[in-house]
């Protein structure tokens, strides 16, 4: 009976709505106001004097930024309590939660990395530059191969880190491993 209309929800406007439906302006109209509804909803950013202040202010923003940089493996708990520490007024971990997020520091778990000495990490870079300019057939003669070991009584020691898009890799955002541990099953495998 209806046609199904794909539409990017900060495209649609009455006047293409009314274009795909082929309809008159009149019987459209009803939409406008819900659609500039929709768009003024759909944006994060806060309007200037709107709604109840902030509790942490730029200034505590960028406290709580360094806080986290000493030691991104803290709780937010722990966060809370050397920001009270500091300050006249004390806030809650609710907001200390909120103004994180807001801010893009995000919990997330840190990203595993082999643990290499800095010898290894610049032979490692050494090689990847010798071998940078090499083409498909070269490529194509290189036998690589990997070993893995699973553990069975796998510890799962929750540490989160805070961290913005794009730091994952540095050390403090990392979790080093080694290959040698409990009982576990080591696999190994080629490919060329």
């Amino acid at each position: 009976m209806y046609e199904k209309i794909p539409c990017d929800i900060t495209a649609c406007r009455g006047e293409y709505i009314r274009a795909a439906l082929g309809s008159e302006r009149s019987s459209v109209d009803p939409l406008e106001p819900l659609w500039s509804f929709v768009l003024r909803a759909s944006s994060r950013s806060r309007r200037q004097g709107v709604g109840r202040p902030r509790v942490i202010k730029e200034k505590g923003r960028r406290r709580l930024s360094r806080l986290i940089k000493q030691n991104r493996r803290q709780t937010v708990a722990q966060l809370t309590a050397q920001y009270n520490a500091g300050t006249s007024a004390s806030v809650s971990e609710h907001t200390v939660q909120l103004t994180l997020l807001d801010m893009g520091l995000c919990s997330r778990c840190p990203t595993r990395v082999p643990l290499l000495t800095k010898r290894q990490r610049q032979l490692r870079l050494q090689w990847a530059q010798e071998h940078r300019d090499w083409t498909m057939d070269e490529w194509k003669r290189v036998s690589l191969s990997d070993k893995s070991r699973f553990l069975i009584h796998h510890v799962d020691g929750r540490v989160r880190v805070r961290r913005l898009p794009g730091e994952h890799l540095l050390p403090s955002c990392t979790a080093g491993h080694t290959q040698a541990g409990d009982d576990g099953i080591m696999l190994w495998g080629t490919f060329s």
